[in-house]
């Protein structure tokens, strides 16, 4: 009788983010775009072809940044560091690339891993990114979740494109402005 009473109130533990899926999907109140309803999906992962895991992530403004919100949309995945010089590099050519593709329904996301302590970027270090590289309509997000820490192994940046159905079509290893761009316009 013990082990039916302790086995019986057993909690679902869930955590805002992670796999989920689309049931539970309603469009997030923000500033970017977003679908207003999604098909069935459930996330698998962020390697080639793998549709990308629903992760919920604060951006520049305090709002909520859902990334199955750009379902329908082409969009880059880009994770960097306040830190690091090649991350940067791409922060600089952001915003420009954003616009050259503005009217393919196209999303640039910056995912910040780290500040410059190291520690994991609030409010205040995402608008001063933002505001440093002139990026003026694009999200940039706090890795709060630490998703992000088992896809880079430690390497900075990278940048996955993800296609209007939210599968990974993409990886540039080597990121630099061009090769995002070559990545994009092959899923484009």
């Amino acid at each position: 009788m013990l082990y039916v009473l302790l086995t019986a109130c057993i909690p679902e533990l869930t955590t805002p983010g992670g796999k989920g899926s689309s049931e539970e999907y309603t469009p997030p109140e923000n500033a970017w775009p977003a679908a207003d309803s999604l098909p069935e999906l459930e996330g698998e992962g962020f390697d080639d072809g793998e549709l990308v895991e629903r992760q919920l992530l604060p951006d520049q403004h305090g709002q909520t940044v859902d990334l199955w919100q750009f379902y329908g949309y082409v969009w880059v995945l880009d994770v960097s560091t306040i830190w690091c010089q090649p991350c940067q590099d791409l922060a600089s050519e952001l915003q420009e690339t954003a616009d050259d593709y503005a009217d393919d329904d196209f999303v640039y996301l910056t995912v910040l891993a780290e500040n410059l302590e190291g520690d994991v970027p609030d409010t205040e270090d995402l608008a001063g990114w933002a505001e440093s590289w002139g990026i003026e309509n694009q999200p940039i997000v706090s890795d709060e979740a630490g998703f992000t820490s088992t896809l880079t192994g430690g390497q900075y940046p990278l940048v996955l494109v993800i296609g209007r159905d939210l599968r990974v079509a993409g990886r540039v290893t080597v990121p630099d402005d061009a090769l995002v761009r070559e990545a994009i316009e092959a899923e484009l």
